[in-house]
């Protein structure tokens, strides 16, 4: 497996369509929902309800992937966020938008891995003095890595995803 950023992200749009695809359902709501675009955003960007508008807001940011092969199976989406009301403490930030790994790749620390990596070394055009994130509480996966790198719960929207699931946003200084 090789984690490595993709700075023309062009060549790998069939691979993100296929992974949003399929992972649709196992966001909360899913990234199809019309109610996705009421969830709390981190910048002014409006929460998008289509595959085609997540591929193509990935294409026009930088891209850290994880491959087995030719084949991206994990990546994560990044924004640089110089104002954002949920994360104010920790701006500027490089933002995670979207983390994802593929279904049959999951549980073999790839997410981790991804995390790691930014932790390390972001690239130059973005912010280095923070990463930050936002999931739902009950995502219990995301949350014990989150947790696990020492990152903070700075803010929570209750009941922003559905009755008892609230927004949760973490952020971490970086050295």
């Amino acid at each position: 497996m090789e984690i490595r950023y993709v700075r023309q992200p062009n060549g790998e749009a069939s691979a993100l369509r296929r992974l949003l695809s399929a992972a649709d359902d196992a966001f909360v709501p899913p990234l199809t929902d019309e109610s996705r675009a009421t969830v709390s955003q981190a910048g002014d960007d409006h929460g998008s309800t289509s595959i085609d508008a997540y591929v193509d807001d990935c294409l026009n940011r930088p891209l850290l992937g994880a491959f087995d092969g030719d084949r991206l199976v994990g990546f994560a989406s990044l924004e640089a966020y110089t104002d954002s009301d949920p994360l104010a403490a920790y701006t500027p930030t490089t933002y995670v938008s979207v983390l994802l790994v593929e279904e049959a790749y999951r549980g073999q620390g790839i997410a981790t891995r991804i995390y790691d990596h930014l932790l390390e070394s972001l690239p130059d055009e973005l912010p280095q003095s923070s990463l930050s994130t936002k999931t739902w509480h009950t995502n219990r996966a995301h949350v014990a890595i989150l947790d696990s790198l020492g990152f903070e719960c700075v803010h929570r929207v209750e009941d922003d995803r559905a009755p008892g699931i609230d927004t949760v946003y973490y952020a971490r200084r970086l050295s």
